[in-house]
């Protein structure tokens, strides 16, 4: 090994080079993280995976503007970096006002031809801000080309330490107000640039702070434009409805409603005799996101105003089990935990993920709740309810799954991308673990049309029950439904006949069809909310029988278990289906499928007809260059491997990591600043390196290869062995796993960045610009991977894709040495 000891360059980078370099890749991840956080808001989650490609596609987009316009820049590098820095100190909060002008709606992407438009040009206005960080940074590489990995250090360290930052003042500042706060540390470095710069220079820079400050000032904060279609929207049309408390944090932005028109149960009220019981409690109702809600009941002492939750079908569970402890998961505004009270449970450890929550009503809503979480018989807990259990242990006489998503939202299928895992195979057998001998899991779903939800989760707890040995699975299950909602049971031991007499009782005089239980005949389902069909109890005697895999091959939806290999439970969406949709209903097939895929789909088209126009075209015309002849195809390949590579992993390990962490916004910071700070760590040791580069990329990738092959064989057993660890414990864990992956990505992209920089300098920028190219379509290619083969199977052909670079880099090798 041989390694520079100094400078190999004759003018030394200039002092504010890295300062800058680092600053702006702290801003620029930390602005990516904050348009996740505001288009979960004002559209879905999924649509988080559309930021990385939408900052990969600014990145590509900038390669391609510094190739096309490298030779007038030679000389004004320094100059050059300060424009950018001015537009990129003004582009954070303009494009993000200018992006909540756009009148985007996920809902009409298949029926009105103008929303693709619109989805171009949320594109690319929010992509302008990434565009200019990477100006950025490749003019970093101009003004130091004998350093390009001590650059490219100093930009994932940035990058790393930033992602860790924003997490946590998003727990401080809402979402729509961070745009502006990200802009004022590049205003300081704008400040400390301009000192050493010629008056022009000195003017512009003032001229442009006073504008903003103007600007803000008579703009003032731009709202989020959130959705027609969310429930927060529709809610506050109605005439009385205030909003009267709001909280923030890196998991999500809550809003408290409060109208006498909000009603929520959890499902159809079934027969509930309102003449003799009286009208339901006053209900705030919470929202998440704008989106999913729950309710806070006012409670003035008297339990019985509570006597309508013995009229919906997660009641049935406290039928079964007398006097249980119970666990609830998704506690949110209380409903779920005072159905426990009100039928006698012993006590109540109600998890809830958001620590807001708790907040909210203990403080905001203290008087109207009556101090619920206050109460000796209740637990609250802030924590992901499996990472709980498995932290926690204990076992429950009712594990009771509450509603946690919006009817719409459930039924229209924006949730197909949300990986989820507490309604895994895997996650069903634990719950069983952590029941009493007499124990009952409540699990309640929304119904949609035609049937998906309820069949795939009845599908998942019979699987569950055959791994966990049971020989009759279906002896140990029941199903019950109403018009809008389903509860499944499943027992630890086999239903007595006195319980087999409470489940008909029950939803008798409910009004509750059955739709499984064993011995239930074809003549005692579909009896008070009539289908044309009996769908479920079909589905539930085809799952339970041998012809299950024909049942799932020929089902008009996916509805195999999700696993924790494939945690995607609300993706139901088959080519085939859509494709007999469409002959059999034309444009009335777009309620039946599920949004979320199909705005994937829209992203990955969107994303690759843009990096062509911006990148690949452009570029394509430049290179015809002599000098780069025979160069052009390693670029490519060498490049878009490690593109599409690099995001392979990063998001599979982020997903992988959210079942040990268990909070899905810590997994995304702690993998996120653990991969950008390691590779860093590998990116300064390739900047050290002096010789014959590819033994150094060559002992990478096999590091690479190895250590993916290791982590998809050891990873789950040791995440199972360590999940009763504290929080910070399995934090540094999770850092020293990552750590050593993350190294040895860190060395082939600046290994061969730094070739080509010595042998083919006109390329550098050509080279960056395939890179980004490879993330944008790398983004959303490793989500539909993940979402059909799983992510074993991504993980696996990262490794492959990273191979791939060895013979690229000899390639590029060999040309320069002709």
């Amino acid at each position: 090994m041989h390694v520079n000891q100094q400078n190999s360059t004759s003018h030394p980078p200039a002092p504010f080079l890295y300062p800058a370099v680092f600053l702006i890749s702290a801003v620029g991840i930390a602005y990516q993280v904050v348009l996740m956080r505001v288009l979960s808001i004002a559209q879905w989650h999924h649509f988080a995976y559309m930021i990385i490609s939408i900052a990969m596609l600014g990145f590509g987009a900038s390669g391609t503007l510094l190739t096309l316009i490298r030779s007038r820049l030679s000389g004004k590098e320094k100059q050059s970096f300060f424009v950018s820095l001015l537009l990129l100190t003004f582009s954070l909060p303009l494009c993000y006002v200018w992006s909540q002008r756009i009148p985007f709606e996920t809902f009409h992407l298949v029926t009105q031809g103008d929303q693709f438009g619109w989805l171009l040009a949320l594109y690319t206005i929010l992509a302008v801000p990434f565009f200019l960080v990477s100006t950025c940074i490749t003019l970093a590489f101009f003004m130091a080309p004998r350093r390009v990995g001590r650059v490219y250090f100093t930009d994932l360290v940035g990058s790393g330490l930033g992602a860790a930052a924003v997490v946590g003042l998003l727990f401080l500042v809402p979402p729509e107000q961070l745009p502006y706060l990200l802009s004022l540390p590049l205003i300081l470095l704008a400040g400390w640039m301009v000192f050493g710069m010629a008056r022009p220079w000195k003017t512009l820079f003032g001229l442009s702070v006073g504008i903003g400050i103007m600007w803000v000032g008579a703009q003032g904060f731009a709202p989020i434009r959130v959705s027609d279609y969310k429930t927060l929207s529709y809610t506050l049309q109605f005439p009385d409805a205030e909003i009267v408390a709001s909280a923030q944090s890196p998991l999500s932005q809550i809003h408290v409603v409060r109208s006498r028109q909000i009603r929520e149960t959890p499902g159809q009220l079934g027969n509930y005799p309102f003449a003799r019981m009286g009208p339901l409690p006053e209900q705030a109702g919470l929202f998440f996101d704008a989106g999913s809600v729950s309710v806070v009941n006012r409670y003035d002492g008297d339990t019985e105003r509570f006597s309508y939750m013995d009229y919906v079908t997660p009641a049935l569970a406290y039928r079964m089990v007398r006097e249980p402890e119970v666990l609830v998961i998704g506690a949110g505004g209380g409903s779920d935990v005072w159905m426990a009270l009100y039928h006698g449970a012993k006590h109540v450890t109600a998890v809830e993920v958001d620590p807001s929550v708790f907040r909210l009503i203990e403080q905001e809503l203290a008087d109207f709740s009556g101090g619920l979480y206050r109460r000796d018989d209740v637990t609250p807990v802030t924590a992901e309810g499996r990472g709980y259990l498995q932290s926690r242990g204990g076992s429950y006489g009712v594990i009771h799954i509450a509603l946690l998503d919006a009817f719409n939202a459930a039924a229209s299928g924006v949730y197909a991308l949300s990986e989820s895992y507490l309604y895994t195979r895997e996650a069903i057998e634990f719950y069983m673990k952590h029941l009493t001998d007499d124990g009952v899991l409540a699990i309640t779903r929304w119904l949609k049309t035609p049937a998906r939800d309820a069949i795939k989760m009845f599908a998942t707890l019979v699987e569950a029950c055959e791994a966990a040995g049971y020989e009759d699975p279906g002896a140990h299950l029941a199903f019950i439904r109403s018009w809008n909602a389903g509860t499944l049971l499943l027992s630890r031991t086999p239903w007595t006949d006195e319980q087999l007499d409470e489940i008909r009782a029950f939803s008798q005089s409910r009004g509750f069809d059955i739709a499984w239980m064993p011995g239930v005949t074809e003549a005692e389902v579909n009896r008070f909310t009539i289908l044309e069909e009996p769908v479920y109890y079909q589905a539930a005697l085809a799952i339970l029988s041998e012809e299950r895999d024909r049942f799932y091959r020929d089902y008009l939806f996916d509805v195999r278990p999700a696993t924790d290999d494939r945690p995607y439970f609300f993706q139901f969406f088959k080519w085939d289906t859509l494709r007999v949709l469409v002959r059999d209903m034309g444009f009335e097939w777009v309620p039946f499928v599920e949004w979320g895929y199909i705005a994937l789909l829209a992203t990955l088209v969107q994303g690759a007809v843009a990096s062509v126009l911006f990148i690949l075209l452009p570029l394509i015309t430049l290179t015809r260059r002599a000098e780069t002849r025979g160069a052009r195809r390693w670029v490519v390949m060498y490049f878009t491997a490690l593109g599409l590579a690099f995001m392979f992993l990063e998001i599979a390990f982020i997903q992988k990591f959210m079942l040990f962490l268990t909070y899905p916004i810590y997994a995304v910071a702690v993998v996120l600043t653990a991969f950008l700070v390691f590779s860093g760590c590998g990116a300064f040791l390739a900047d050290r390196w002096r010789g014959d580069r590819f033994p150094l990329v060559r002992a990478a990738v096999g590091g690479i290869v190895l250590l993916t092959l290791l982590y998809t064989a050891l990873l789950p057993p040791l995440f199972s062995a360590w999940a009763g660890w504290p929080d910070a414990a399995r934090v540094v864990v999770s850092f020293v796993l990552i750590a050593p992956l993350a190294f040895c990505m860190g060395i082939p992209f600046p290994s061969g960045l730094q070739l080509v920089s010595d042998r083919y300098a006109a390329m550098v920028p050509w080279a960056w610009g395939i890179n980004g190219f490879a993330s944008v379509m790398g983004a959303s290619l490793a989500t539909f991977t993940a979402i059909h083969f799983g992510f074993r199977i991504l993980v696996w052909t990262a490794a492959a894709v990273y191979v791939l670079c060895l013979p690229a880099f000899m390639g590029l090798r060999r040309r320069g040495e002709r």
